[in-house]
């Protein structure tokens, strides 16, 4: 059965509407994650430098004679490949000349092959 000494305080309290209230005040939960958020970036940049090799690879040191004889052997085979080129064109424009000829002579054999008939 219900009391019926209620007070005014009982009273006032059960009537209320209750809301959850934040126990830290946003600026505290703001200035949290954002040092959340600057600890991972410090712990994973302390990972890769743990983890990455420190030292920078170096190109082998080439002297300036060795790198001026490859250069002018290089330019030797170019030049080479570039007359080689050029002669191989000279032959195919050579042979599709010839292709041309052979192809108006089999023409003209054919139509004076069957005219003749």
């Amino acid at each position: 059965m219900a009391d019926p000494r209620r007070n005014a305080r009982v009273r006032t309290n059960a009537d209320r509407a209750y809301e959850l209230q934040p126990v830290r005040s946003r600026a505290v939960r703001l200035i949290g994650m954002v040092s959340w958020i600057g600890a991972a970036a410090a712990a994973s940049a302390g990972a890769t430098w743990w983890l990455l090799p420190h030292e920078a690879p170096q190109c082998p040191v080439i002297s300036p004679d060795a790198l001026s004889r490859e250069l002018s052997e290089t330019q030797l085979r170019l030049e080479q490949e570039r007359a080689a080129r050029a002669t191989l064109q000279t032959a195919a424009d050579a042979a599709q000349a010839s292709v041309s000829k052979l192809q108006t002579e089999l023409l003209f054999l054919r139509n004076h092959r069957v005219t003749s008939r």
